[in-house]
């Protein structure tokens, strides 16, 4: 049987006194193309950040690829960030700096890629989303359909096992959501597994394999597109409307 990239065991999160996530179980499979659904609120995005080591937790067990995120050392901490990316929500491109110094900037954490390879890979990828005449303009000049464009670029450069998508096609028009969609599914060729916070899931549907649903701060149901999408839950079937 294939071992589980990504292990929760009894995950819970409070943060004060409200628990915002509790008793989370569950398991993501190598190359999986997971989406989390759920109404406002439920802690979609707490728990997305968990599972990408952004935020640290309170009770239970996160494990990747075998290691337990909870506690665990900075050393382990950047090596697991060095396989994995994000892709926040509002982009989170810093804004005082160029978009390909946005882009060129993990690479350039990674230490390992010389500053012509760096030049090469940015401009490259920014050619491939027809960004290349973005590269000398800050954030605030580019369109959001841009940014987020940028920020998926930036989280792909760096050839992860793993990335973690929160609402990539929030807020975008109709040809930005088709490029940005275009983008992600050309990931998926090399075998990356992906977990995705969405309400768009339908420009997924060729992609999925696995659906969680969160409900009152906990895992409700996960099931394969065919099983949510032919459920007669009444509370999961208002989620697909």
């Amino acid at each position: 049987m294939e071992k589980s990239l990504i292990k929760v065991k009894n995950l819970n999160f409070k943060y004060q006194t409200e628990y915002i996530l509790q008793n989370v179980s569950l398991e993501i499979y190598p190359g999986e193309f997971v989406v989390i659904i759920g109404p406002r609120g439920e802690g979609k995005s707490t728990f997305l950040k968990i599972l990408a080591g952004l935020i640290r937790f309170n009770e239970g067990d996160v494990f990747y690829d075998g290691l337990n995120l909870l506690n665990v050392n900075k050393p382990d901490l950047i090596s697991f960030h060095r396989k994995t990316s994000f892709v926040f929500q509002d982009s989170a491109l810093i804004s005082n700096i160029t978009i390909f110094d946005n882009m060129a900037l993990p690479l350039r954490y990674n230490e390992t890629y010389p500053e012509d390879e760096i030049q090469k890979k940015v401009v490259e990828s920014l050619e491939h989303v027809g960004l290349q005449d973005s590269l000398s303009k800050l954030p605030a000049f580019i369109s959001m359909g841009q940014r987020k464009l940028a920020a998926l670029v930036r989280a792909i450069l760096v050839n992860p096992e793993t990335i973690f998508y929160d609402e990539p096609l929030a807020n975008l028009d109709k040809p930005s959501e088709r490029l940005v969609t275009k983008v992600i599914k050309e990931t998926m060729k090399d075998n990356m597994t992906s977990v995705v916070i969405t309400h768009q899931f339908k420009e997924f549907e060729a992609l999925v394999d696995k659906i969680i649903v969160l409900k009152d701060r906990t895992v409700y149901k996960v099931g394969s597109l065919n099983e949510i999408k032919n459920s007669k839950d009444k509370f999961i079937n208002s989620l697909l409307e």
